[in-house]
């Protein structure tokens, strides 16, 4: 009896030291799994095709900015998955439900604070259990900006390589036409006011070769040529708009223009203005449409304000309307406007913003322009 109680206990230590390093080897490859998640932002998951209850890895990283325990983490999250990206990853898991073959899909999810992320999912079909899927998903945000970065350089260089062409070809039709300007405004037959359409048209074909000589010289440093007075080229610029303002039954309405001097090239200010005009005058619609222009100044900074009561624009586009190829506008727009006008501004040391809120009653959109004065 006392050999078999002592041969039990030895076996019981035994079983009892296994187990504690069981749980010890156990515990250590948790702590590296929990680990690896955090550091590489994933979480691993499986998901029981029977329950539909997802089941999340402990310490995963919290990919949908939400806690595990949220309701809508207890099965397949298709609500946090953005509305345009819903569709194709319902059809992916479908296939992949029906089929047991393995997927790896990327969507876009809203984070509650509203940050867009994106997330990359892989998944297969568990060997042991054909009712059990393990995987996991990826925030795969950081990377996804770096390809976008890389696309829209690549895009800014072929923009850069084709301007250069068209500058040089632009050139000599341009001064062809300069030239028969001139021409026909020595002509004393003309009246007064056609002599004057000639000379206007002359000053902005010259600006035109002036931008052809200096293709996208925003992108490149130089020496300022300013300052320059604010006061003539924003009446210059409404100037040129406004019939175009009037044969679409609006109006621009200029409220204060005090004269300033900006450190800024003429041509970099009336191209900003530009700009920042013709895009209030496109949204306008119907007979009502205005567009008001405010000139003020605030601790050394000349500021331009360029509002409308047109369409406006959707918040979700607020923060993407100064991007590279961005456009509201459909066929007729590049999405390129608006980014010129930011690189020229900040390059002189100013800032644009855009803003819908607090505006005058009726007013949906407001561009605010800052330039340093000299």
């Amino acid at each position: 009896m006392g050999l078999l109680i002592t041969f039990f206990f030895q076996r019981q230590y035994v079983i009892d030291n296994k187990l504690r390093v069981a749980l010890t080897s156990l515990q250590g490859q948790t702590d590296a799994l929990i680990e690896a998640q955090q550091a590489s932002g994933s979480v691993a998951w499986t998901f029981d095709i029977n329950s539909q209850q997802m089941r999340w890895a402990e310490g995963g990283a919290e990919i949908f900015g939400r806690p595990f325990d949220d309701p809508f983490m207890a099965g397949v999250p298709i609500e946090l998955v953005m509305e345009d990206d819903r569709a194709a990853v319902e059809n992916i898991f479908a296939h992949a439900f029906s089929t047991g073959s393995p997927f790896q899909l990327q969507f876009r999810s809203c984070w509650p604070n509203g940050e867009v992320h994106w997330l990359e999912s892989r998944g297969t079909l568990s060997r042991s259990d054909k009712k059990i899927w393990r995987g996991v998903t990826i925030d795969i945000t950081d990377r996804k900006n770096a390809e976008i970065a890389l696309i829209r350089s690549e895009k800014l260089a072929a923009i850069g390589r084709l301007s250069a062409t068209i500058a040089h070809e632009m050139n000599n039709p341009l001064e062809a036409v300069m030239n028969l300007l001139y021409l026909s405004s020595t002509d004393d037959t003309l009246a007064k006011e056609t002599k004057d359409y000639l000379t206007r048209a002359e000053e902005e074909l010259g600006r035109l070769a002036s931008i052809a000589r200096h293709t996208l010289t925003f992108a490149r440093p130089r020496s300022s040529n300013g300052p320059v007075h604010t006061a003539p080229v924003v009446e210059s610029v409404l100037a040129m708009f406004q019939p175009r303002c009037d044969s679409r039954g609006g109006e621009i309405r200029l409220l204060h223009n005090p004269d300033h001097c900006v450190v800024v090239p003429a041509d970099d200010l009336r191209q900003i203005l530009t700009n920042l005009v013709s895009n209030a005058c496109d949204a306008l619609t119907g007979d009502t449409g205005l567009v008001e222009v405010d000139v003020s100044a605030k601790e050394g900074f000349a500021v331009i304000e360029v509002r409308d009561n047109g369409v406006g624009i959707a918040p979700d586009n607020t923060a993407r309307i100064f991007d590279p190829f961005f456009t509201t506008k459909g066929d007729v727009g590049t999405g390129i406007g608006l980014w010129v006008t930011r690189e020229l501004v900040e390059k002189n040391g100013g800032n644009v913003s855009v803003h819908s809120d607090d505006l005058p009653p009726g007013f949906q959109t407001m561009f605010r322009v800052e330039l340093p004065c000299g």
